[in-house]
C-alpha cells in the first residue's frame, strides 16, 4: 500500500468511526484483527468481535482536535484528542495494514496529568 493510500484509508477509517458506521468499518478489517487495548488488557480478535467492542460503548468518543497521522506503507500511526463525555484523553493508534485492511491495532487512551513544577524550566514557553 503507498503511502498516500495508506494515509488516506486510515482518514477514511476516521470518518466511518466518526460516523459509526459500522457496515463501512467492517468493510475495512481483515476477517481475523487483532484489536488490543493494552491498557484494560483487553484483546478482542475477529471482526466481530472488534467491531462488538466498538458499538458497545455506552460513550462514544468524539474527536476533540485534529487528528495527527504518521506512517508509510502498512504501519500507520494516528493520534488525536478525543472527548468522552466531560473528559478529554489523549488516543494514540498503532494499525497494520494487511491488503488494504487493518489486520491489527493497538490502542491508547491517555487521560491527561498536571505539568509537575521540577520540569517547569525546561518547557517550552512559546
Amino acid at each position: 500500500m503507498e503511502e498516500q493510500s495508506g494515509r488516506e484509508f486510515i482518514e477514511r477509517f476516521i470518518d466511518a468511526t466518526e460516523r459509526g458506521d459500522l457496515e463501512a468499518l467492517a468493510s475495512m478489517a481483515t476477517d481475523d484483527i487483532v484489536m488490543e487495548w493494552p491498557q484494560s488488557g483487553e484483546r478482542f480478535v475477529g471482526r466481530q468481535n472488534a467491531l462488538g467492542a466498538m458499538s458497545a460503548q455506552e460513550v462514544k468518543p468524539q474527536p476533540a482536535g485534529e487528528p495527527r497521522m504518521v506512517g508509510a506503507g502498512n504501519v500507520w500511526v494516528l493520534m488525536m484528542p478525543l472527548r468522552y463525555g466531560d473528559e478529554v484523553h489523549h488516543y494514540v493508534g498503532v494499525y497494520e495494514l494487511r491488503d488494504g485492511k487493518i489486520a491489527r491495532s493497538t490502542e491508547y487512551f491517555g487521560a491527561p496529568f498536571p505539568p509537575q513544577a521540577f520540569r517547569a524550566e525546561f518547557t517550552d514557553k512559546g
